[in-house]
């Protein structure tokens, strides 16, 4: 029962100088109270000692300046700031064991030079940072994160980091950004994690809270010395979840899940008022769930959106600094993917909906579950759309295999106008879609072609020409697998694709068996008529 299994899987993944004294106090919403109980940290207490056997460091007034590579172990509760100037090949190493950095006129900790900055969280250890600036307060010279690196930072450990920013970001390093093993809450004005040239998460715990930004993002696209553009997003491992007043990921050039060294990442993104954050300029914000410049690749692990705008979602044609310009693909091979989108009922396509369109506090045109400007192919995975606006949309869609439900309000699945002419291709896999009965809606629809030649599609929708279970502005031809139509259809069959009479569009549950295969599923409303077409065996 496939269907059950996707809601199944659904289910269960379901914090120097007079002025840095004041602590950040945490927003009283709706995610502060769930996000507590999954990463919290007291407070340090007693005097502040920095510790190294290799390294070298001078203190002045509360501020720490570490001036060489080695191993440097914090401890104790300061009102000050760390600041790393070193050599261009020096290597630092700072293990907080216990530490709480507090500070409202700079960065708390400050990276200006080093070749590479480790931030270790001992294990058993509770630490705290507290950047307590308020938004825009500072000047070019201040440091744009409660962490503010000018080189590649990694974050590890096997304790915990709790990072309060009011100000700007939480960690923002102008290169490279890792976080491994490490129990990590970010709650930032701004973005919670920005690495400009890249974020990488590959196991651990991460909670990142932005109150008026992004929750993940990259800025930069040129090409690295390796000749790879800049600019990605992965998740290889861990546990991974976004509260974002904005975008929950906004990947400059690609967005990445993949599991490497046995782990397998979990992710889950709320967006804008599913975070219980607004961003300031809530009328002009995007607020997607994933956002990708280039293109989106999901080969394993679990991601479960609930985002107030698209919740994929991949450009095509932006301009990077390498010269190439985005492809604006998804590309599912794997894992599972679960969303509900915002798409409120009786929605009609092009309408500024939502809390905030129409005089609420923000705005969304058309959330859909998926939407590639350009490619969007499905070879594998598991993909559960239980609400959007449109499920699936991109200018050419490909399925090939996996398992993919969709519920929308408006088309399920539809190819639009781009750079390439509009077609839905289905080689292989499982699609079942189901849209209202009545209204402007379609179940599928192609602004150009469809064509099946495999796999197991079942398609819902109106019983008339102009809305339909199935549309598409050319021709809709099955040369091979099995469609199922429920609702009105206009189908050319090719091969050894008969027409199969059968009874499946009343409401309730159906079982029906494709070359010795069962499936089961449900109908919500009863739809006109039914249509079958299949080059194998199907009885109900």
């Amino acid at each position: 029962m496939k269907k059950l299994t996707a809601l199944l899987m659904a289910i269960i993944i379901m914090i120097s100088f007079a002025s840095c004294g004041a602590k950040t106090s945490q927003p009283s919403t709706v995610s502060e109270a769930v996000t507590d109980t999954v990463i919290s940290a007291q407070e340090a207490t007693g005097d502040f000692t920095v510790t190294t056997e290799d390294g070298s460091y001078t203190v002045s007034d509360g501020v720490y300046t570490i001036s060489s590579a080695g191993t440097y172990t914090l401890k104790g509760y300061l009102e000050g700031q760390i600041i790393v100037d070193a050599g261009d090949d020096d290597e630092v190493i700072i293990e907080l064991s216990g530490a709480t950095i507090t500070c409202g006129a700079d960065s708390p900790v400050k990276i200006l030079n080093a070749d590479k900055v480790e931030i270790s969280a001992k294990k058993d250890t509770e630490n705290v940072i507290n950047d307590t600036r308020t938004p825009g307060s500072g000047d070019d010279n201040q440091g744009k994160g409660a962490i503010y690196a000018k080189c590649d930072l990694k974050l590890k450990g096997k304790g915990t980091l709790v990072i309060n920013a009011t100000y700007n970001n939480g960690i923002h390093t102008t290169k490279d950004l890792e976080i491994k093993n490490l129990s990590l809450k970010v709650t930032a004005y701004n973005n919670a994690l920005k690495g400009d040239d890249s974020v990488t998460v590959t196991s651990g715990t991460v909670v990142a809270i932005s109150t008026n930004g992004d929750g993940v993002k990259t800025e930069n696209t040129d090409v690295s010395k390796n000749g790879v553009t800049r600019g990605d997003i992965v998740i290889s491992g861990g546990t991974v979840t976004v509260y974002a007043a904005g975008d929950g990921f906004q990947a400059a050039h690609n967005f990445a899940l993949t599991s490497a060294d046995g782990e397998i990442p979990s992710v889950t993104v709320y967006t804008a008022s599913y975070s219980g954050y607004t961003a300031s300029d809530a009328a002009t914000t995007s607020y997607k769930g994933v956002k990708a410049q280039n293109e989106i690749n999901i080969e394993a692990g679990v991601i479960t959106l609930q985002a107030y705008d698209d919740g994929l979602h991949a450009n095509y044609g932006d301009s990077f600094d390498d010269g190439t310009v985005g492809k604006g693909n998804i590309n599912i091979s794997g894992g599972t993917v679960t969303m509900a989108v915002y798409a409120p009922a009786n929605k009609t396509a092009g309408g500024r909906q939502g809390p905030g369109g129409w005089g609420g506090q923000q705005t969304v045109i058309g959330a859909d579950g998926i939407h590639a400007d350009g490619e969007l192919n499905i070879s594998g995975g598991l993909i559960n759309i239980d609400s959007a606006y449109e499920g699936l949309e991109a200018n050419v869609i490909n399925i090939s295999g996996g398992e993919t439900y969709v519920a929308a309000n408006d088309d399920g699945v539809n190819a639009c106008k781009g750079s390439a002419t509009p077609q839905i291709n289905v080689t292989g896999g499982y699609l079942d879609v189901t849209v209202s009965p009545s209204g402007d809606t379609d179940g599928i629809d192609s602004n150009g072609s469809y064509t099946q030649t495999g796999g197991v599609v079942i398609t819902r929708g109106p019983g008339s020409d102009m809305a339909a279970a199935i549309d598409a502005d050319g021709s809709v031809t099955v040369s091979g697998g099995t469609l199922i139509v429920l609702g009105y259809g206009r189908v050319n069959t090719g091969g050894n694709v008969k027409s199969v009479s059968l009874s499946l569009h009343s409401a309730g549950s159906h079982t029906v068996k494709i070359n010795g295969t069962s499936y089961t599923f449900t109908n919500a409303n009863a739809y006109s008529s039914t249509s079958c077409y299949s080059d194998g065996t199907v009885s109900s």
